[in-house]
């Protein structure tokens, strides 16, 4: 059993996308999307600190040059270290009222993002690129309900995508641009919603489950391997942290539920027996 412990204690309506990032990866952030605020604490000296933005912000990553790359609702956009705004290019008009979600920068410092309608329209959202210079934004799959969690294998060859209305993980062929190739390598009841994820340096999925009170580890060949237990019911993303990259920080969600779970919305941590990967920030 792998015991979690609160590793902070302010609610989130519905917390998501950790990062860690710094010295030592002590720097933790994440966000809490519907009340539009960026949180983050010092895994070292517990130092915590919080912004907040005038929209719903789906992901926060942190950039090379200092701030970050946020998924505000109609951005994205970055944020430079004295709370300045420039936008970046954006999807198309959408057709219904939709924002950004998940995220996360490639090995090549391109940036993944994507987008879900807010009455979860089937198929109205899609899977985004944006360029590491942030110059150009393409579209990359289309036809998507809710864009959830996505990472890399630990060789950069294999990107794994979860809309979580699909009740999978697909994984495709990435060259470090494009991917190809789409297939599903993991297929949940309709009942499991599968939500954040996260890579280990064993090349590990570890899932978050909406709904779903835990955190899965399954191997590198797709067979699972691990379970974390939360005390609360909505488990929304994971990442790792720590000098050694050997602290598992699990975010989750309130949902309206504190009365049902005390902890519900707060931030864990656990460790889990093996070590993960570095968050990679954005260039741009």
């Amino acid at each position: 059993m792998i015991a979690v412990e609160v590793f902070d204690d302010r609610r989130c309506w519905l917390g998501e996308g950790p990062t860690a990032t710094g010295e030592n990866n002590n720097h933790v952030q994440w966000v809490d999307i519907l009340n539009g605020k960026v949180l983050s604490k010092n895994i070292e000296t517990n130092k915590t600190s919080e912004y907040k933005m005038e929209e719903h912000v789906g992901f926060a990553i942190p950039r090379t040059t200092g701030g970050d790359v946020l998924g505000t609702a109609n951005g994205p956009v970055l944020r430079n270290t004295e709370g300045e705004i420039t936008k970046l290019p954006g999807r198309e008009t959408d057709k219904v009222k939709s924002r950004w979600n998940d995220a996360k920068v490639s090995y090549t410092g391109d940036l993944f993002l994507g987008t879900l309608s807010y009455d979860l329209v089937p198929k109205a959202g899609g899977l985004y690129r944006i360029s590491k210079d942030g110059s150009e934004i393409k579209k990359i799959i289309s036809e998507v309900t809710l864009a959830n969690g996505l990472d890399w294998s630990v060789d950069n060859q294999t990107f794994y995508f979860i809309d979580s209305l699909e009740h999978c993980v697909d994984a495709f062929s990435y060259d470090g641009k494009e991917i190809t190739d789409r297939r599903t390598v993991i297929k949940f009841n309709e009942n499991e919603i599968p939500d954040g994820m996260c890579v280990d340096s064993e090349d590990g999925l570890w899932i978050a489950f909406w709904d779903g009170s835990e955190v899965r580890r399954y191997d590198e060949k797709y067979k699972l391997s691990e379970r974390i237990e939360l005390p609360v019911s909505y488990t929304t993303s994971c990442a790792f942290a720590g000098k050694d990259l050997d602290q598992l920080v699990i975010t989750t969600a309130h949902n309206n539920e504190m009365g049902k779970h005390p902890q519900a919305g707060m931030t864990f941590i656990c460790n889990p027996g093996i070590k993960g990967k570095k968050t990679k920030i954005f260039e741009g």
